[in-house]
């Protein structure tokens, strides 16, 4: 590394390491305000909260008129959640009895390591207390009182300008001690989109209307989506609370329900006054901007990545990206912004979208980048520019055109399908409720197999100390005086092997012992003298014949019958006419409905082949619908999965509508060609293979051939183990996404996820049509779903279907979407 790189690096590790201390600086100290609406003497909480490190003393509080600050306690509260950093938060009481608006400056905090940081400012509003309005509800056989509201910071919004809001819950303080539940409010929405309202942590507590009461803050943020008069409400909020009860005579803890019904509130939503500067999107607040790149050293046509930081208070999450000043030169990519979670809840905050864009052309500089917003306090726009990145290029390491170069590779060529595969005359309509191989016929197999061979070794161990039979040991012994006669002497051994065949086996009608006599005859009483009269290995071959005749004892015959399943689906009854015929007829003249009919009624879903599952989803494409035919793609293929044809039509669909579903690489579906039963068995059958070639050699003598097989056995188990293991780990089974019980797919063509159980809601993304999910819950006729891409919504019960169904097979009823079908 030459020292001008070397400073270089040096340089942009220290600007990289300011930028972090800073940054953790910023977001390293917070407060939090149990309401930001307190009725006058309410007592509420204040939390000034360090993150990852503990505060070095506490905070000083400032001087604020006509607002009382006092600390509780003198040590920090831990608190701690999953994969979040450890909060350290200094607790103070907060109370005011002049009515009108108040602000907590920012507060300093010295942090370990004597590093200093400053909080945000709080604003709260302190009213009037008489102008609660006091409702009556009765839980666990007791009447109280109880108020709520619904408020924010101003009486009048711009379109898509965000506020603070909060649902307010004042409660009798003896009813709330024991409520075990603060439910989530559920509320309607007039022209409003707004984040959920969850329950704060701390709660305070006032004197009112004669009595104590918690006060409980559920804060959030909303906006307007439109112009005139909108609204958020009537809401209701469920407490459970635990009551004592002596029902039978001992004291037991029930749960009891109470919905607190809350008003509806009612803004006037403004347009945004007209002359926008060049470039404003959507962008209501106040914001800061700022730009990185990953890397500022790129070669000629590499992509770069840069990172845009928007920071402050306003619509966050509706936000579009900043846009290139410039675009002159470069291919320019759709920002990507990152997913903002519970922090959505607070008005305040970050979010970074990323830009991906190509040089077109040589170039020094990343030009800036532009935000135009609306401040809706000053009621002006304002344009904020980054700074430009300095960029190097440097010259492409391809060769240039024309230069010898060795060929590359072409790629695999993809599908080019313009319409789906046609249908199959399926030789069953319906599938064999017993399969043709048990899966267990491995076990038993391989378990058979491993108990022959293991008796078959206890025996040779056992047999020995039995009694012995003196006629079977004359014979082995006789055996053995033949096989220590010299191996040169050929006669020698003929004669003998002659005489011992006549002396045991004196009627044996064996043409193997036979023809060992008539050697004899033949080549011991000759002229010829010569005792080497034997062909090559002729003298093992004997011994061999001549010691298993010795050995030959009772064997145990196992009579298998071929194997027949102990409950054997019975012969299909051929249907009254030909359901195959007609419903082939009615599709090729274009009646798809009585062709999805007659298939249909061959039998119930569990009944049904892959291939007339497959043929139904044909019909549900011909007849407009490919979120139905996707359905029915993957009905078959819950059923084989090796149906090449189903797999190849649902990847056109998904392919040709956008369809969010898992994205495999083109091996998976290579790997498809074979059941997955296959490869597991594969990895069972080598399991088995592996263990009977071990028992093999206790169940074997010396020299056994049997014990070269047990040998290669052991040799290729491994192998055809770790090939079953990979074919079933990279199998494409979308179970791993979710349970096939709990998948559904996408039926309409405009369907759109909706952050709330409400189609005035926000919207998440659209759905395409074929597009896999996972169930997770219902809520009436709303479900909520989740997809591959971790993307999750609720939708209308209608729009979806299991893969499983759950009640009988019906025709599928094709719905036709709407010109304005979004989100009326």
């Amino acid at each position: 590394m030459n020292p001008r790189t070397f400073l270089t690096s040096s340089l942009l590790l220290l600007a990289s390491l300011a930028l972090a201390a800073s940054t953790f600086a910023q977001n390293a100290a917070s407060t939090r305000l149990s309401s930001r609406f307190l009725a006058r003497g309410e007592l509420a909480l204040l939390e000034v909260i360090t993150t990852g490190r503990e505060a070095e003393e506490p905070p000083v509080m400032p001087n604020i008129p006509s607002v009382n600050i006092q600390p509780e306690g003198f040590a920090p509260r831990v608190q701690g959640f999953p994969g979040r950093p450890l909060e350290y938060a200094f607790q103070f009481a907060v109370s005011s009895y002049e009515v009108g608006r108040h602000i907590i400056p920012s507060i300093e905090v010295t942090i370990a390591g004597g590093v200093r940081v400053r909080t945000e400012p709080v604003e709260f509003v302190v009213f009037n207390p008489d102008e609660l309005v006091w409702y009556e509800a009765q839980v666990s056989g007791m009447i109280f009182q109880y108020s709520a509201f619904i408020r924010t910071f101003k009486p009048s919004l711009f379109e898509n300008e965000t506020v603070y809001s909060e649902i307010k819950l004042y409660v009798p303080r003896d009813i709330s001690m024991s409520v075990v539940d603060w439910g989530i409010p559920d509320f309607e929405r007039d022209g409003m989109t707004s984040w959920r309202f969850e329950p704060g942590e701390a709660r305070g507590r006032a004197n009112l209307n004669g009595g104590t009461f918690t006060c409980l803050g559920y804060p959030s943020t909303m906006a307007p989506t439109r112009t005139g008069t909108v609204g958020i409400g009537p809401a209701k909020v469920r407490l459970t609370h635990r009551a004592t009860s002596f029902a039978d005579g001992f004291p037991r803890a029930i749960n009891n329900e109470v919905f607190l019904p809350i008003p509806k509130l009612q803004l006037e939503s403004k347009p945004l006054p007209p002359g926008a500067p060049e470039g404003f999107k959507n962008a209501v607040g106040k914001f800061t901007v700022a730009a990185s790149a990953a890397d500022d050293e790129i070669r000629e046509g590499d992509p770069v990545s840069i990172d845009l930081v928007v920071s402050g208070s306003g619509n966050l999450d509706t936000l579009q990206p900043p846009q290139l000043v410039d675009t002159d030169g470069w291919k320019i990519y759709d920002a990507t912004p990152n997913q903002r979670g519970e922090e959505r809840r607070f008005l305040h905050g970050t979010t970074t979208f990323q830009q991906f864009m190509r040089p077109l052309e040589l170039k020094s500089v990343i030009p800036s980048f532009r935000l135009v917003y609306f401040d809706p306090d000053a009621e002006t726009y304002h344009t904020l520019t980054t700074e430009p990145i300095a960029l190097k290029m440097l010259p492409s390491t391809a060769p240039p055109v024309g230069a010898a170069s060795p060929p590359q590779a072409l790629s695999l060529p993809v599908e080019r399908m313009t319409d789906i595969l046609g249908n199959l005359r399926p030789a069953n309509l319906l599938a064999s409720s017993v399969p043709l191989i048990p899966p267990y016929s491995i076990h038993l197999l391989g378990g058979l197999l491993a108990f022959l061979l293991t008796a078959k070794a206890l025996w040779m161990r056992i047999a020995p100390r039995l009694r012995k039979d003196p006629v079977r040991e004359a014979r082995l012994q006789g055996w053995r005086d033949l096989s220590k006669i010299n191996a040169a002497d050929d006669t020698a051994f003929l004669r003998a092997s002659g005489a011992f065949v006549e002396r045991w086996y004196g009627n044996t009608t064996d043409p193997a012992l036979l023809e060992i006599i008539a050697e004899r005859d033949t080549l011991c009483f000759r002229q010829d003298t010569s005792n080497k009269v034997l062909p090559s290995r002729r003298r093992a071959e004997i011994l061999n014949l001549l010691r298993k005749a010795s050995l030959t004892c009772i064997a145990i015959l196992l009579g298998l019958a071929p194997f027949q399943p102990l409950h054997a689906a019975p012969p299909a009854t051929p249907p009254a006419k030909d359901i195959v015929s007609e419903a082939m007829a009615a599709f090729d003249s274009g009646d798809y409905e009585s062709s999805i009919k007659s298939w249909l009624a061959a039998g119930p879903y569990e009944s049904l082949s892959s291939d007339t599952l497959y043929n139904i989803g044909n019909a549900c494409y011909r007849l407009g619908s490919p979120g139905h035919a996707a359905l029915y793609y993957r009905r078959a293929l819950a059923k084989d999965t090796a149906h090449s044809e189903a797999r190849q039509n649902l990847r056109f669909i998904e392919r040709k509508h956008g369809a969010i579903t898992i994205r495999r690489p083109a091996y998976q579906y290579a790997i498809a060609r074979i059941p997955l039963s296959a490869w597991q068995n594969l990895v069972w059958a080598s399991a088995w293979l592996a263990l009977i070639a071990f028992l093999v050699f206790p169940a074997s003598h010396r020299g056994d051939r049997i014990r070269i097989a047990a040998v290669c056995a052991l040799i290729a188990a491994p192998l055809l183990a770790a090939t079953g293991a990979l074919g079933w780990r990279y199998f494409p089974d979308d179970s791993q996404f979710a349970p096939l019980a709990r998948q559904a797919v996408i039926l309409g063509e405009k369907v759109v996820l909706h952050s709330e159980a409400s189609r005035t809601s926000p919207e998440v993304i659209d759905a395409p049509p074929g597009s896999l999910c996972e169930v997770l819950r219902h809520t009436g006729r709303w479900v909520y779903v989740s997809f591959a891409t971790q993307t999750r919504g609720w939708v209308p019960v209608e729009s979806i279907e299991p893969i499983i169904p759950n009640a009988p097979l019906q025709p599928p009823v094709i719905r036709k979407p709407k010109a304005d079908g979004r989100s009326a």
